[in-house]
């Protein structure tokens, strides 16, 4: 009986979590994605419950949803924990990484992929990985990681150098008044939506 109570309870959150995560991938880049946790009844009841649990995953409608760790991409994958995160009210992971989170995506979707990630970063510590300008600029803390001779070298940049690094990753040319521009506004746009507050404002 207790097991049927949790089961129950399950399927509950779970219809809640789902729907509410799906809304954050469209804002990611998924026109019409489907989630859903699939319950299926166990032999015998054990410490978590009466049921085994699968969450299944489709990125449009018209496909039929399979297991998540089957049928999606690293970048989809790294999506979906980012939307789960949020559907869930951020969790209790103290740190959550992200590798090639911007698969696929550009635009006004890498721009609320990054406002994204900064709202998680409100009460965790989040590390991203990301070749995307509008998701770095959303960063609290911006590294460069470059090879050099026998491995990789990884340093802090700030102030005009963050600018400067944003620039080569907008237009390609380092010293670009125009992407020094686009940069620049880039950077004040993540400030104001961190805070809040209206673009430009």
């Amino acid at each position: 009986m207790l097991g049927e109570h949790l089961t129950d309870a399950r399927r509950a959150a779970g219809q809640r979590l789902a729907a509410e995560a799906e809304g954050h991938l469209k804002a990611l880049g998924f026109t019409d994605p489907v989630l859903v946790f699939e319950f299926e009844a166990r032999g015998e009841p054990g410490a978590t419950g009466t049921d085994r649990v699968e969450l299944r995953f489709a990125s449009d409608r018209s496909l039929t949803p399979g297991p998540i760790g089957k049928v999606a991409s690293g970048g989809e994958l790294s999506r979906i924990v980012l939307a789960l995160r949020l559907a869930q009210g951020v969790g209790s992971a103290p740190v959550t990484a992200f590798d090639e989170i911007d698969a696929g995506v550009g635009g006004a979707t890498a721009l609320a992929l990054g406002e994204r990630l900064a709202a998680l970063a409100g009460s965790s510590q989040v590390l991203c990985v990301t070749h995307l300008p509008q998701v770095a600029a959303f960063g609290d803390t911006h590294f460069l990681v470059e090879r050099v001779p026998g491995g990789a070298r990884v340093r802090r940049v700030e102030g005009a150098a963050r600018v400067a690094e944003l620039t080569r990753m907008l237009s390609g040319i380092d010293d670009s008044d125009a992407g020094r521009s686009h940069a620049e506004e880039l950077l004040r746009f993540a400030a104001d939506r961190r805070h809040g507050e209206p673009a430009g404002s």
